[in-house]
């Protein structure tokens, strides 16, 4: 299964390199039809890309990662739901989500699968071109790309939309670099004290930054569930005890990890 896989990649990898977005699309829908998948895939006009298949609908921007939902729309959204460990979360009806890192708003529909509650989400993406599928993609309260962080202020995005980890820290590898206008959790006027269900943080290597950005309100948010991979020092180094540790600090608890990195931590104020 696994050398399956790896050739699938190296094929979508090869195709999505070398052939146009409707060359593209047009090579794995018949792919698709010959094995009798239901995926479909539509190339727009701005090069972004409609993937539907009898349940669910979704635009992309990467060709690359486009073989995520090779198998099923539906087989991505639940394998990343598993992977951020809601299936593990008590959600209940209108409960407020925060998505920090959303890109194009996958995290929304794995919600919709394990919470069955109609929520309120609120998902901060800094990248202009993500934002817009962002918007396309979902129903969210925060109408401008933002970045979290522990200033309110404007900093350099260094670009990496292939493998959807921008980020605010300075790194070589990426070229692209636009200004981004950051803010502080506690700045956003539209959560001012209120209870926040779930913050997922995904912040490429600044996730520290956004916990401190998060002030008081830290003691308002019930569960964090954070991806703490390798992302500092060009990928080489975790942040994962500096965040583990003042989150601790901050009277949470640990409740579970992956080899993913992500980290699921529950507020001790919430226990019964």
């Amino acid at each position: 299964m696994t050398f399956l896989k790896n050739k699938i990649i190296n094929l979508n990898r090869y195709t999505a390199l070398n052939f146009s977005t409707k060359t593209y699309t047009r090579f794995w829908n018949l792919i698709f039809s010959i094995i009798n998948n239901p995926v479909r895939f539509r190339a727009l006009e701005d090069d972004n890309i409609f993937i539907e298949d009898r349940e669910y609908k979704l635009f992309i921007s990467q060709k690359l990662r486009a073989w995520f939902y090779f198998k099923s729309i539906k087989n991505r959204f639940e394998t990343l739901g598993k992977m951020y460990f809601f299936d593990k979360i008590e959600f209940s009806k209108d409960n407020i989500i925060v998505d920090c890192g959303s890109n194009i708003g996958e995290i929304y529909y794995s919600l919709k699968i394990f919470n069955k509650n109609i929520f309120e989400y609120h998902s901060f993406e800094p990248v202009e071109s993500e934002f817009k599928l962002l918007q396309m993609n979902t129903v969210n309260k925060i109408k401008t790309p933002i970045a979290l962080f522990d200033k309110n202020e404007t900093r350099e995005l260094f670009i990496h939309k292939e493998g959807a980890d921008s980020t605010l820290l300075k790194d070589p590898r990426y070229g692209e670099i636009k200004n981004v206008d950051c803010r502080r959790l506690d700045s956003i006027k539209d959560l001012n004290n209120k209870n926040i269900k779930l913050l997922k943080l995904e912040a490429e290597g600044a996730e520290l930054q956004v916990l401190v950005g998060c002030g008081s309100m830290l003691n308002n948010i019930e569960y964090i569930s954070a991806d703490l991979g390798f992302e500092l020092e060009q990928g080489t180094k975790s942040n994962q005890k500096e965040v583990v540790e003042f989150l601790i600090e901050n009277n949470f608890h640990l409740i579970d990890s992956n080899n993913r990195s992500v980290n699921l931590f529950r507020n001790n104020k919430y226990l019964n």
